[in-house]
Formats: structure tokens, sequence, C-alpha cells
């Protein structure tokens, strides 16, 4: 088992300060977490900073401030419903198509003599339009790749509270 100095202490706390740990109580979470991993699989001999660097990186994707921002954002979200950006335009999809389809499908297994494919242009027509249209537009907003900006990046979460009621969060 392998003793961590304080010298060593040090060294984590000051490069977890300088990766974007802003917040001293999830910096000395995280050093009791490393610190428990280096004791555990460092052995004797072994290069204590290259070791810390293969552990630190298996915190994070792309960079260390990434757990501040995701602690941040866990902390705030108290109460509030956070959606994928795929089950935030299902729901769009559902709640604004779903009533159109749902008219049609019902107007088509209807017993009635106007009923299924013999309902009239006047209502059919309406109907089409009004379900397609704004459909079209989800789709829209839904495929526009990152390179150019779409309104809601494809790496970011949707949160539906009450203060904003809608707000989008992304993730870099």
């Amino acid at each position: 088992m392998y003793l961590i100095s304080d010298q060593q202490i040090d060294f984590i706390l000051d490069d977890l300060e300088a990766g974007g740990i802003g917040t001293e109580s999830l910096r000395y979470d995280l050093l009791d977490h490393i610190c428990v991993i280096i004791e555990q699989n460092l052995e004797e001999g072994e290069d204590f900073e290259q070791f810390y660097r293969s552990a630190v990186r298996t915190f994070y994707r792309e960079q260390l401030r990434e757990i501040e921002q995701e602690t941040a954002l866990l902390l705030t979200l108290k109460n509030r419903l956070v959606l994928s950006r795929n089950r935030f335009f299902f729901l769009l999809f559902t709640l604004i198509g779903g009533p159109f389809i749902a008219y049609t499908v019902t107007g088509m297994i209807s017993p009635s003599p106007t009923a299924g494919w013999n309902i009239p242009f006047h209502v059919w027509a309406p109907s089409f339009v009004y379900s397609i249209f704004p459909i079209l537009i989800l789709l829209v907003l839904y495929l526009t790749p990152d390179r150019l900006d779409p309104v809601i990046p494809w790496k970011s979460k949707v949160v539906i509270g009450f203060r904003p009621f809608i707000q989008v969060v992304s993730f870099p």
C-alpha cells in the first residue's frame, strides 16, 4: 500500500484548482477519491505523477472543469424535469402531432357513412396541413447539424421547470 505525502496532497489540490475546480468542498471530495485510488493501486517505485494523471483522466471526458459544471447543474436542477435532446423532441412531436393523428385515425375507424376515406376534403386538408407543418418545423430543428449552430445543440439537455420554463443546458 502506497502512502501519499503532504507535498503530493498539495500537488493534487493545486492541480485540481488549476484544472478548473473552484468549489472548495468539491475539490476536497475529489482529493479524497483520488488519494484512495492512488493508495490502493500505486505500487512502490512507480511514478506518482504519471499514475495521478492517468487516474484523474478517468473522471472526465475532455476537461476537468466538466466535473464542477455537472455538479453545479445537478445542485441547481432540484425538482425539475431534465430531458435529453432526443426525448425533448419526441415529447414535442407527440404533443403537436398526436392530436391530429388521433383525430385522423378515429375518423377512419368511425362507423358513420362519412368515415374513413370518405371524409370530406374540408376535414382532411386542414388536418393534414395543421399536423404536417409543425412537425416539419420540428424535424428541421431536430436535424440541424452542430456545425450550423442549432437552437438546441446535440450534446445538450433541456430543463423544464418554473423559472425559466424551458432552459437549454449545453455540455462542451
